[in-house]
């Protein structure tokens, strides 16, 4: 027997769907070296497939409602300011990382086609993880909806960079949850996720 997600359409986003979507959408990601020698198109065409792919059944699945905070009567969930400030604080913990964790600049004729990838990988990333994972794991409390979908951000990253990641990645994944539980929204960590990414290719 299974139960609806509260605040979701009767019946669409039961718990074991979540499961198998989320277990789906890892698995996917963690198999990225071994997909892109699928059929030799080579590796934009594969990752371009699957990071699309992976932010529209992200967008497509019905949103997890959480008990709403009490807050003033006319108050915004998180406004402007909040969020720029929340923006601000996590893009200074990356650009911090990335003065700490140096790695080599992208080739000059390679950084076209890195910016899009990147872009476009972040902002699947994120829709996936801190959407639907964050979402579907929300049920059990805001801190397992964090640890939980930051744990699994760094596990899918251990087959493309290696196990040295996984401590760093956890981090940027506590980060980026914090981020969309200070916001209400997965739009302000795709951005930072974004710069971050970028900080690496250019």
């Amino acid at each position: 027997m299974s139960v609806a997600v509260p605040g979701s359409r009767p019946g669409v986003a039961a718990p074991r769907g979540a499961v198998l979507v989320v277990a789906a959408g890892c698995g996917a990601l963690t198999a990225r070296p071994l997909l892109i020698g699928v059929g030799g198109a080579g590796p934009a065409p594969v990752l371009t497939t699957l990071f699309l792919t992976l932010l529209a059944l992200s967008l497509l699945w019905p949103p997890a409602s959480a008990p709403a905070p009490r807050r003033a009567p006319g108050a915004s969930a998180a406004p402007l300011a909040g969020r720029a400030a929340v923006l601000a604080v996590g893009v200074g913990a990356f650009l911090v990382g990335r003065v700490l964790v140096a790695g080599s600049p992208a080739a000059p004729t390679a950084t076209a086609f890195l910016v899009g990838l990147n872009t476009l990988a972040a902002v699947a990333e994120e829709a996936f993880f801190r959407r639907l994972v964050y979402g579907a794991l929300l049920a059990g409390g805001p801190g397992l909806a964090l640890a939980g979908s930051a744990l699994l951000f760094a596990a899918v990253h251990v087959t493309v960079y290696g196990l040295w990641v996984l401590p760093l990645d956890f981090a940027a994944g506590l980060v980026l949850g914090w981020q969309r539980q200070a916001t209400g929204s997965w739009a302000v960590p795709a951005v930072t996720h974004v710069v971050a990414n970028l900080l690496v290719v250019l």
